[in-house]
């Protein structure tokens, strides 16, 4: 027997009773017909998401599939620690809604902590912002290249959920400060790039919006050589 799809809103409620991520990828002129078709919004995102780890950005759910609305594509998730959804609309313009991993992960352990981590809301993972950030931006970059934009395009980031949460690493060969808490609720970032700018620097973009992030989680000296370093493994996966 098939399982029903859940209802957006459903999906989307889940997703904000915890922290989550809100992603919005557009171009700055607004053509409502700038995609041809909803077949080829499907073949976008099918042909140029980003596979650097075991789940890709973004993922296609097979379980429920892509859905089609009046000018736009679908794909909603909701299995272990990944609940999501995204859009593509005719437009050109992509929107991503996905939780914090961390939130729901369960009882982990915390290497450099005496802790062990089983509360929501918690604690944001270091390598996985940096790795996140890496993905939206080359993402972007890939969607530049296929020509959905114009000469510019705009990227906004924004972290729900974040007041009191702290950084956090699973890496036993690596620590961190307990300090690194983030006393605003919601991180807001944007940025209009050229074409040319973003598919060029998505690597240099995805490092500052990690910087700028743990920033705000009072982390002000960040060193930003460790990024690129992790951020180079991770690519060359």
């Amino acid at each position: 027997m098939t399982e029903p799809i859940p209802a957006v809103q459903e999906i989307v409620a889940k997703i904000k009773s915890q922290g989550f991520w809100e992603i919005t990828i557009r171009p700055l002129k607004f053509n409502k017909t700038r995609i041809e078709s909803l077949n080829e919004c499907k073949l976008l995102i099918e042909e140029n998401k980003v596979r650097l780890r075991g789940w890709d950005y973004p993922h296609i759910s097979n379980k429920y599939g892509v859905r089609s609305g009046k000018d736009w594509v679908e794909n909603l998730t909701d299995w272990s620690d990944k609940v999501e959804i995204w859009r593509m609309y005719q437009s050109g313009q992509f929107v991503h809604l996905f939780g914090c991993r961390e939130d729901w992960w369960g009882e982990v352990r915390i290497f450099w902590s005496k802790q062990t981590y089983t509360t929501p809301r918690y604690g944001l993972s270091l390598l996985s912002t940096l790795y996140t950030f890496t993905e939206i931006y080359e993402f972007a970059a890939r969607l530049a290249k296929r020509n959905v934009f114009d000469d510019f395009l705009n990227i906004s980031t924004t972290l729900h959920g974040m007041k009191a949460r702290r950084l956090v690493t699973l890496d036993m060969n690596r620590s961190l400060n307990d300090n690194h808490i983030c006393d605003i609720d919601e991180i807001s970032l944007s940025k209009t790039p050229t074409v040319e700018q973003v598919i060029g620097k998505s690597n240099e973009y995805a490092i500052d919006g990690t910087l700028a992030v743990f920033e705000r989680f009072n982390w002000l000296n960040v060193p930003k050589q460790v990024l690129e370093e992790e951020q180079s493994k991770f690519l060359k996966g």
